[in-house]
């Protein structure tokens, strides 16, 4: 089946979910996570899309970033940090740490501080569950060294839970996965209404493999890989300008 066949049939279904993953899907990946914004045709997809159909970003940006980087229409949900956070549970994503977690993320905060010190192009960003490791713009020895650092160290201590991405390593006090997050979704929005009958994920990184995984072609869910690398996702596509043109197709069926 192609995909065009497969959006097709998704499309005649009733009730639908499409989730998108942010960076490298809706915007391009830039070297300055605060400058990544959708594409515009992404964006005016999107508000056609969303006004027919459920609408999610599941990403690993904290909520409020991805809120303010995403600038999404009314009515789509947000699914942040990895799936530890949705905007359904208000502004702060509804979860909170127990006192030792709190206290293990201030540990890995300062373990990757002194894992990126003194390398130019690594820094780390603090989330409400988890902290993060970036080298996109720092030299490749640097980058190597740093990442291996933190993958061999704090990485493997108790209670912290991993994800490699691209250019970057994310450590988390509490469970991480895109996958738990968007089923959890989907069981939400059909506890509000009539069932989701099925799902759309499109992804571009490592971190995505994990929702696709949790989705299933048999149940007429559509699991769709931006860009170049090893997947389990049923389509591919090169680029966000292509995702832009496939939500377009989308949001014309479903009107």
């Amino acid at each position: 089946m192609s995909l065009d066949e497969a959006l097709g049939r998704f499309a005649g279904r009733g009730r639908v979910l499409v989730a998108l993953d942010f960076d490298g899907v809706l915007s391009p990946i830039v070297d300055d996570p605060a400058a990544a914004r959708p594409l515009p045709e992404a964006a005016q997809a999107l508000e056609r899309l969303v006004a027919t159909t459920d609408v999610a970003l599941v990403s690993g940006r904290d909520l409020d970033d991805l809120r303010a980087r995403a600038t999404p229409p009314g009515g789509v949900v947000l699914v942040g940090g990895h799936g530890t956070q949705s905007s359904l549970e208000g502004a702060a994503g509804g979860q909170s740490l127990t006192a030792d977690e709190q206290d293990l993320l201030q540990r890995l905060g300062a373990e990757l501080d002194q894992i990126a010190a003194g390398r130019d192009g690594v820094h780390v960003e603090r989330k409400p569950m988890s902290v993060v490791l970036h080298t996109r713009r720092a030299a490749r020895p640097d980058a190597a060294a740093t990442t291996e650092a933190a993958l061999a160290g704090p990485a493997t201590w108790t209670g912290v839970h991993a994800l490699r991405g691209k250019e970057v390593v994310e450590l988390g006090a509490v469970q991480l996965g895109k996958g738990a997050g968007l089923l959890r979704l989907r069981d939400r929005l059909s506890a509000d209404g009539p069932a989701v009958e099925a799902v759309l994920f499109a992804g571009d990184d490592v971190t995505d493999e994990n929702a696709f995984a949790a989705l299933s072609p048999d149940r007429g869910d559509v699991t769709v890989k931006v860009g170049e690398g090893e997947t389990g996702a049923a389509f591919r596509v090169d680029s966000p300008a292509d995702v832009a043109a496939l939500l377009g197709r989308l949001a014309d069926l479903r009107s």
